[in-house]
């Protein structure tokens, strides 16, 4: 909007003193005599008297500046309000302005006459700055007082309320009747399971017995039962003669008041034996069988052995030197188990016979020939750990090394998983043993055999 045209409707006459058009420098304008007033703008009849302008006939000889002509306003689009109902009607433009030549020459043409201004309506501007209230607009000619604008007075309902619907009151009565419905199931099945004996079953277990050992006298172990307490149960084992032989069945039976269960025993063996190893000393290119290699073995059934690599003992045999030789123990149920033990293979004479002397943990054995030590011993010590723990822990940090020391003892180790127990194993000679008893030991079969026994070992004689 163009705020540039002064708004006199408040001046309180209808004098019109100057006409501004845009921006014009028009000097020094002398002696022009004021317009007068434009009479019964409003009639009765609404139309507009004309005016007769008064022209003062003295010539003026205003400087004026030259003017560029002033080109015809294009009329105004009207003005739609969308919130309002009437539309505004359209403003006539402004017929050509005379020129400030024609003014000052005295034939200023005569004003036409204006034709009745149209109610237009407009819409409330927003407040300038927060002071100036009045509306400001870019259209020329009066500016017609602001329709008012009707305000729609809000009308009440009196329509006859709807009736509330029934449907949900109805689907909550079905979901209580559904709910009293599933707990008097729920109470019925209940009942009927309650009067229901208790299901009663004895069910016989397969049993089995390990080889050698003693027979349970444990109800428990020979069946499951459920709905009948075992402690009003007898169990019969006496057809359980012998656990000593490998793969015996016994029937059993157990008698609850007036029901009898049977059953089957088996003897099974499902321990691992365990063996303790021997050092073997042979002369080259003798011979060695897996046994000459196990002092003792302790198992339910018969033990036997093998070389776990045959190939590798052959190969032992042809070089004098000290070796490793692993045998493989087995019981008759299949169970096998794995010791070491060395094996000495020199160019010496080999003994006849071993002087075996065992005392606590310590084994000496003594190489006689020809009834004569032959200065040859080896001497084992037995330490069986009393945790399982602490057996695995100090095999970890052993096993692979070729000497141990353990409670002051060092030799070659060798462990035994089954029992839990660790050898170790020295290779001595007469002068080792002699620097030991700080004496000289006797060479004959006979008096080593009294010089041990009287220190508190005990001696037997061996075969290699």
């Amino acid at each position: 909007m163009n705020n540039n045209m002064s708004n006199n409707n408040n001046n309180g006459n209808n004098d019109l003193n100057a006409v501004s058009l845009g921006s014009v420098d028009i000097g020094n304008v002398n002696n022009i005599p004021p317009v007068p007033p434009v009479e019964n703008l409003n009639g009765t009849d609404g139309n507009v008297a004309p005016v007769t302008p008064t022209v003062n006939p003295e010539p003026v000889n205003p400087t004026i500046n030259p003017v560029p002509p002033v080109e015809p306003i294009e009329p105004v689009s009207p003005v739609e309000d969308t919130s309002i109902s009437t539309p505004a009607s359209t403003v006539p433009p402004v017929g050509e302005v005379p020129s400030i030549d024609a003014m000052s020459q005295g034939t200023i043409p005569p004003v036409e006459p204006i034709p009745p201004v149209q109610p237009v309506s407009y819409d409330i501007p927003e407040t300038i700055n927060n002071f100036n209230t009045t509306p400001v607009f870019n259209e020329i000619g009066t500016v017609p007082p602001i329709a008012d604008i009707p305000v729609a007075t809000p009308t009440m309902n009196t329509d006859d309320p709807k009736p509330k619907k029934k449907t949900n009151k109805l689907i909550f009565v079905i979901i209580i009747v559904l709910l009293i419905a599933a707990v008097g199931v729920g109470v019925y099945i209940f009942l009927n399971m309650s009067n229901k004996p208790a299901s009663v079953s004895v069910t016989p277990k397969e049993v089995k017995i390990e080889v050698g050992s003693e027979v349970s006298t444990n109800i428990l172990d020979y069946a499951t039962f459920n709905g009948v307490n075992s402690a009003n149960c007898s169990l019969d084992t006496s057809n359980i003669t012998d656990t000593s032989v490998l793969g015996n069945e016994y029937t059993f039976s157990i008698t609850c008041g007036t029901s009898a269960y049977r059953g089957t025993a088996t003897i099974v063996d499902t321990t691992l034996p365990s063996a303790v190893p021997k050092d073997v000393t042979v002369q080259v290119n003798g011979e060695v069988s897996p046994q000459n290699f196990i002092s003792s073995c302790t198992d339910a059934t018969e033990c036997s052995y093998a070389f776990s690599d045959p190939e590798a003992v052959n190969g032992y045999l042809a070089k004098a030197g000290e070796y490793t030789v692993e045998i493989t123990v087995t019981d008759e149920a299949g169970n096998t188990s794995a010791v070491s033990a060395t094996l000495i293979v020199t160019e010496d004479e080999v003994p006849e016979l071993y002087l075996t002397c065992s005392l606590n943990d310590e084994t000496l054995q003594l190489g006689i020939t020809a009834s004569t030590f032959t200065g040859n011993a080896t001497r084992t010590y037995t330490f069986t750990f009393s945790s399982i723990d602490e057996y695995n822990s100090f095999k970890t940090q052993n096993e692979n090394n070729e000497s141990v020391t353990y409670q002051n003892v060092t030799g070659v180790p060798s462990f035994d998983d089954a029992t839990l127990t660790l050898t170790l194993t020295q290779n001595l000679t007469k002068a080792d043993l002699d620097r030991e008893e700080e004496s000289t030991l006797p060479t004959t079969y006979g008096e080593l055999r009294q010089y041990y026994g009287a220190k508190g070992y005990s001696c037997t004689i061996e075969q290699p």
